[in-house]
């Protein structure tokens, strides 16, 4: 029987450890799994980050895990492993809300195409963790479930729009998690959280049965990605094996093979560092915290330039970015919200946020056209920019979690709220800009602790790495966990 101090120990630790324990059979995965229902009971309720639970479904799934094969366990990356979804997939068993009240008693059939992956190599899905409405925000706050707290500060956001998956890794409510990323949605609450996420290559994991689009609706969003969150970079590459894949339409004809990493060790990394407010919003502590981060991982041997940046112009990069996510947003509004949208005429050649919003739900498809050619010519850019170096390192947000402010209702609000920046009162959807960076190209990110604090707040980076070379960014980010150590626990 394991002792209370092993079992809140155990709940900390990384998943492929527990996966290993497990097969080992140094516990049952019963045992997992209410270990980390008693984790939930006591410490959820301050933080609010897991906000459903399907307690029968998951037992019966753990028993049978405790009576598998040793075949059936051999063939199981992720045998008897409990863990949390972010509540924008549907999963059998629970509702899938996606913070709508109009969907808060949507209980789907079936799983999602990731989550069945995740069922299929053994992975015991148990609960459901906070999001924004519609997963539209940075912090994760809904009318259906309230509102989830950082650990590390109650009174700031733990990101978005997979807080509440961020909060519970870090709280040690859950070994893994499933989130999405279309506006930095993995890496902001990684960041928040001090917590690791990987935004994939746009493309690489199926998607149906996420929210948005509504239920039901096959199509994917350009931009939208879906990718692991955990305690440990090597959690990310164990999750994305299983999740990456074909559509299923094309899995009669197409295959998925990611290339390797580029190197093996640190010392054979070339990183192109940036990290100052010269073009994003960047507060100077988080920019100092960066800057060593980057002189530790030079002490191992990684090649550090802090000049190279890629040839692209940054706030053209942003505007294009911006664009295309508000295109999506209002192509998904309901019929009603955007009747209201279009009342107001397009606001000229005016590149604030408001008058893009407002262009974009009159937009042509004549501009979507031209918006994606624009794109491909990014997509190139960078391409020739990792010719010269493997990851770029930057970061996540201007800032460490910011305070709560729900102020105003349905995204347009966000367009009043304010951030703080080194004491300077910015635009709140300024937050976009450092994630758009990699989204806008369809490129992976890894988002990593660093180690270091800000006023008590952990402070992270994104590795973005080359299209299609998740492996290379993962990569880095396991080795310099392994030679620095990795995720720490917030203060009980």
């Amino acid at each position: 029987m394991t002792s209370d101090r092993q079992c809140n120990d155990m709940l900390f630790e990384p998943a492929y450890k527990l996966v290993a324990r497990l097969r080992a059979r140094e516990i049952g995965a019963v045992e997992l799994l209410d270990e980390h229902f008693k984790a939930v009971a006591a410490r959820n309720p301050a933080i609010n980050a897991v906000v459903a639970l399907d307690e029968n479904g998951a037992r019966a799934a753990a028993r049978k895990a405790d009576n598998a094969s040793a075949e059936v366990i051999a063939a199981s990356p992720l045998h008897g492993l409990p863990m949390t979804i972010k509540d924008t997939y549907e999963v059998a068993g629970m509702t899938a809300t996606c913070g709508l009240p109009a969907l808060a008693q949507h209980r789907p059939d079936t799983d999602a195409d990731p989550v069945a992956a995740l069922r299929r190599v053994g992975a015991i899905p148990f609960g459901k963790t906070n999001v924004p409405v519609m997963a539209s925000d940075h912090q994760s706050y809904n009318p259906v479930y309230g509102l989830t707290r950082n650990p590390w500060n109650l009174e700031r956001t733990a990101g978005g729009s997979s807080g509440g998956a961020a909060a519970a890794l870090a709280a040690g409510l859950t070994p893994l998690e499933l989130g999405s990323d279309i506006g930095g949605s993995i890496r902001v609450p990684s960041h928040c959280c001090g917590v690791y996420g990987h935004k994939s290559s746009f493309g690489i994991v199926p998607k149906r049965g996420h929210i948005p689009p509504m239920p039901g609706e096959l199509s994917s969003a350009q931009l939208s990605v879906a990718g692991p969150l955990a305690r440990s970079a090597h959690d990310l590459e164990l999750a994305l094996d299983v999740l990456a894949g074909p559509e299923p339409l094309a899995d009669t004809a197409w295959s998925l093979k990611l290339r390797a990493a580029r190197h093996g060790r640190i010392s054979d990394y070339r990183v192109a560092l940036w990290a100052d407010s010269s073009v994003y919003p960047l507060e100077s502590a988080s920019q100092a915290a960066i800057e060593a981060f980057a002189d530790d991982i030079a002490r191992l041997g990684a090649t550090v330039d802090r000049k190279a940046k890629p040839p692209i112009p940054f706030a053209d990069s942003y505007r294009l970015y911006f664009e295309v996510l508000m295109s999506i947003v209002s192509a998904r509004k309901p019929d009603d919200e955007h009747a209201a949208a279009t009342v107001a005429p397009p606001q000229g050649d005016s590149a604030s946020y408001a008058a893009v919003m407002a262009r974009a739900a009159h937009q042509s498809l004549a501009r979507w056209n031209e918006l994606c050619e624009m794109r491909e010519h990014l997509f190139r850019a960078w391409r020739e920019f990792f010719r010269d170096y493997d990851v770029v390192l930057c970061p996540n947000l201007p800032t460490v979690a910011f305070p709560h402010d729900m102020s105003g209702d349905g995204p347009e609000a966000q367009l009043d709220r304010r951030i703080m920046v080194d004491g300077v009162a910015r635009p709140y959807l300024d937050n976009l800009m450092w994630p758009g960076l990699a989204t806008v190209a369809n490129l992976p990110a890894t988002a990593i602790p660093t180690g270091r604090f800000v006023g008590g707040l952990p402070v992270g980076v994104q590795f973005i790495g080359p299209f299609l070379e998740d492996r290379t960014p993962l990569r880095l980010a396991q080795l310099i966990e392994d030679a620095l150590g990795g995720f720490k626990p917030p203060p009980v």
